[in-house]
Parts: C-alpha cells; structure tokens; sequence
C-alpha cells in the first residue's frame, strides 16, 4: 500500500497552491492574514483517523443452505469471486443472520451499520430466498421487491453487484432484477414492462412519476408489482425534514395502490442517533422508520452492528501499556504471521482506541473518529514516548498493518483517513485604514466586539492582475451619504431609487490613480479639443474621492475613491 499520510500532505499541499493561484494581494495586511490562515490549515483541519471494526461473522450461505435454511439455489448464487474464476463460500455477519431471521417472520426491520458491513446484502439475501422459494409454488411472474435509493448512483452500483451474482446463469436466471430510474431507453422501459422483474431497483423521484403520471408503460409497471412483498429504503437517513415527509407519504400511496397488506419494510442506514444509550438510540431509529414506513417498528427490530476484536481478546492496554515504549521505538513494522500481529502490543493499542470501545454493561461499539494528532499525544501518553515518535510509528504501524491478512484473506485493519477540505471564502475587513482595519474569513455582518457601534465588515476583492482591493458597496443618496456593504453581484436594491451600487478603493499615495483626467483611460477621453474632457457616456462612472467613517457615513474619516456603477478599470494598474 502507498503511504496514504504522504499522500494526503501532498494532496493539501497542492489544493494549498491551487487555491490560491487566481488571486493576487497586494495590500500586505490583508495578505498576511490570508497567508496566517492558511498556515494554521483554515480550510483542511486535522485529518481524522478510524479503523474498520471487525464485524463478527458466523455461517456461511452454503451452510446456511445445507441446513434447509435457505433456497438451494442461494448456495451458487452467493459467492464471492465468481466472475474471477475464483468462487468462495460467502460468510455471513451477525447482523446479515438477524435480518434473514427477521425477514422469514415477515417482520419489518432496520440494518444500521457501518460502511462496508454488507448492509445491502441483509436484504437482498432474504428477498431473492423468498422470491426463489415462492417460485418453486408460483408460476405468475411479478414483481415481489421494490429497492429505492436516494440517488441513481447508488441503484447503479447495487445493480452491478447483483449481476456479480448472476454471473455463471446466461440464460433461466434465478431470479430476475430491473432499474427503472429514469435513465432507460424508451425500449428498456417497455421491456420491463413487458416481463416483470423480481426486483426493481429505483428512486423515489421516479417512484413517485410511476404512481402519478399518465403513462401506459408506467401503469403496467405498476400494475406489476400488486400485493408487494418487500419494500427497502436504503441510506434511510437521507431523508428527513420536507423529503423525509414527502418520501412517507409515497410509501402510504404505494402500499395503496399495490394493495400490500403483508408488506415487509426495511431500511438500511448508517448511525442515525449517537446519543443515549443503545437502548435510546434504538428507540429514535425505531420512531423514525415508523413515520417513515407508515408501519409498526419496535426497538427489537433494529439491527445494530455486532463487533469482536481481531487481536487478543484477553489483553486490553492496560496489559500491554509496558510493552508500548518497546513496540513504538521500532524502526520497521513487520510480523511473521497473522498470529503475531494480534497479540502486538501496538495492534492491541490501537485497536482498542481507534477501532472499538468497549463500555460497561454494552456490547463493543465502533470508536468515534480521532483527529491524528490526538491519537499520536494519546499514544505518547500511554507509552511515555514523544509526540512526534508516536505519530511517526503510528503511521507506519498502519501502513504496514494493512498488508497482513487473517485466515479469511481481509486486512484485519482498514483504516479510514477523512481528509476534509473547504473551498477557500471571501475576505471581509472593516472601512478603516491599512494596518488598523479588521479583516477576516469569517462570514459576518459586524466586526467582532463592535455591532453596538455599528461598524460593518465588507465584502474585498481583488484585482486579478495586480492585486489591487476592492470594496462593493451600496451608496445611499439620503442625507447623510452612506455605504453599506453588497455582494458583487448584486446590482439593484430591492427598487430603492435611493441607492446605487458602485465600488470603493482605498485612496493612498502610491496609487496610480489620483483623480486627474490624465489617469482615465484614454477611450474615456475626447481629444478633438485642447484641453481633454471626459466624454459625455462616461462622465457618471468617473471615479471621485470620498471620506467615510468606519460606519460608513460620508463626512470624515477614511479616504476611498468611488466607482460609481460596474467596475470598468483598476486604479492601480
């Protein structure tokens, strides 16, 4: 593996330069403080660390087969690295076996695990066993399983993995499985209608059109998918707020229309509630699937990970806290076998602080992300060591970590670096002068500790050959004249015939620009005379000096020039 801590510095380092390469600064305040922004990381904080927890995994399909648990035919259509040539029994997490117990009740459930948990199989295993054992009774051809998905890419990509199943049947598939997500041929869409799928894959947009529109394909469709088995809302959490109510008012339509009285729900989603205790937050899942569903689900029927270490499971840091110096002060991470790496003290060290917790009176539970910087204190903490040693050996003690298989051919610790980058903001500063004004990267409307004296932060841009600051402003013709900050593309305000847009710059000596007409550009001029002057079109947008306070009243104070209207050239280049 590449060392993905060298790669995510170079990453920042060239998102750093990018960045910044379209604009020029010329005011050196304001250039330092963008310059100590980005030094301090503003826009990428501390990459957060995580380890994959191990999941703990019991029969296979194939057993689960033999015992008269499943179909038979679930035996050949599950297994891994069919289309390499390679097949392998497909062993089965705890939380895979729970729903497949679930969904023989014909009980609605909720998967909530992790990312790579398997979740979609947790009710794809359960639907094709019931559509593959109801065809052995069933002749009629419909569709038993409606999957909708949040987005078309997700629908796409479980398409693609169920065809990994399929791979090996060209023709008398199992079972069959169709998108209708808006993406198809007119031809695709009259084939689907044409022969129901066992299984549509779709999105509750499209969903939604199939049940309303006019359409003759859509309606046989529909008509399909009378007395609906299953019903799947995968990445659950996605829909909350106005889409949350939108998307449980289409499920009510549809058990409607389709007259699905047995109607299994499931759900899958990561974390929805991490607060409480498992039993609180089981209780918020259930109530919201609930209002989702329109159907009855209990905090029994939620499905949570359930997590086992992958090293010894009788040593926890306290027993390996003085084998820690040692096991950090190596300057190369290998092992002979997989047996060696879990009784490491490292790998023990950082299983049980990166990987999973274990709190009293609950099963173990995935460990909340750690910024690397604190993980490396933590470990220099735990093994007396400096920081800067422990963070060198804790990258290296992951990189190297992920080479090593377990008997099952997985790297025991897939760990996750999130990396979270921001796109760089505007810079605001006050109507003060250069040295003394505040300036800042923060959104808001006052400078800080001065809303009582009304002094407003504006919106500086720049130049983008010289660098020279600007200032969009509103100038208010009432007496007194004032100007109050705009965004750049704001040019009317809200029909105040008061109001003007326009421009402010700094007035100082080494601006080229001093107000004489020889400092217009020369297309501004008429030349036909002696003495130039400014033509007639261009007189109004002539830039002119005005003083200002940090309020922004005309008066006193501060000197600027004036841009009345767009912006037509810089004063400085």
């Amino acid at each position: 593996m590449h060392n993905v801590f060298g790669f995510c510095n170079q990453l920042i380092n060239e998102y750093s330069s990018f960045s910044r390469s379209f604009t020029r600064i010329a005011s050196p305040d304001i250039r330092n403080e963008v310059e100590r922004q980005y030094a301090n990381g503003r826009y990428w904080p501390e990459p957060l660390i995580q380890i994959n927890p191990n999941y703990q995994r019991k029969d296979t399909v194939q057993q689960l087969t033999a015992n008269g648990f499943l179909h038979h035919a679930c035996a050949g259509l599950f297994q891994t690295g069919k289309p390499e040539g390679r097949p392998q029994p497909l062993y089965l997490y705890t939380h895979q076996l729970q729903a497949l117990a679930k969904a023989q009740e014909k009980q609605s459930y909720i998967v909530t695990t992790g990312t790579g948990s398997g979740k979609s199989l947790s009710f794809f295993i359960p639907v094709i066993d019931r559509i593959l054992k109801t065809k052995d009774q069933e002749t009629t051809a419909r569709t038993r399983a409606i999957v909708i998905y949040p987005m078309n890419a997700l629908a796409n990509s479980q398409f693609e993995e169920l065809d990994k199943f399929l791979y090996g049947y060209p023709e008398g598939q199992p079972f069959t499985v169709a998108r209708y997500t808006g993406q198809e041929s007119t031809s695709e869409r009259e084939a689907i209608a044409n022969q129901s799928p066992d299984i549509l894959l779709t999105n509750f947009m499209m969903l939604e059109l199939i049940l309303t529109r006019f359409d003759e394909v859509d309606r046989r469709v529909v008509d399909h998918c009378q007395g609906l088995e299953f019903l799947i809302l995968d990445e659950l959490h996605t829909y909350r707020g106005r889409q949350g109510a939108d998307v449980a008012l289409l499920v009510r339509r549809l058990r409607e229309r389709l007259q699905a009285d047995k109607l299994v729900c499931i759900g899958t989603s990561a974390t929805m509630s991490s607060t409480g205790s498992l039993a609180d937050r089981n209780k918020t899942v259930a109530e919201v699937a609930s209002k989702l569903f329109g159907a009855r689900i209990s905090e029994q029927d939620i499905i949570g990970e359930t997590l086992e270490r992958v090293t010894d499971p009788l040593k926890d840091v306290a027993a390996v806290q003085k084998d820690l110096a040692v096991a950090v002060a190596r300057t190369q991470f290998a092992w002979a076998d997989f047996d060696a790496f879990r009784v490491d003290p490292l790998s023990i060290w950082v299983e049980l602080n990166l990987g999973i917790e274990l709190p009293d009176n609950e099963p173990p539970r995935r460990a909340k992300p750690m910024t690397i910087q604190a993980a490396s204190e933590k470990l220099a903490h735990d093994a007396r060591c400096k920081i800067d040693a422990a963070r060198m050996a804790l990258q290296q003690f992951l990189v190297a970590a992920h080479e090593i298989r377990t008997p099952q051919g997985r790297p025991p610790f897939a760990f996750k670096l999130h990396q979270f980058i921001s796109g760089p903001g505007k810079v605001l500063a006050t109507l003060e002068s250069q040295g003394v004004r505040h300036i800042t990267l923060d959104a808001q409307r006052f400078a800080p500790g001065r809303q009582n004296e009304g002094v407003q932060l504006y919106p500086v841009h720049f130049c983008r050959d010289c660098g020279q600051e600007y200032l969009p402003v509103w100038q208010s013709k009432r007496a007194p004249t004032r100007y109050t900050p705009r965004e750049i593309d704001d040019i009317t305000a809200d029909d105040n015939e008061d109001v003007f847009y326009g421009f402010l710059c700094p007035m100082t000596s080494k601006l080229p620009y001093q107000g004489d007409i020889e400092d217009l550009p020369e297309t501004w001029l008429d030349l036909s005379r002696d003495q130039p002057k400014v033509k007639q079109d261009y007189k109004k947008a002539v830039p002119h000096s005005v003083n200002m306070d940090a309020q922004g009243n005309e008066g006193h104070g501060e000197s600027f020039w004036y841009i009345p209207g767009k912006f037509r050239f810089c004063l400085s280049c």
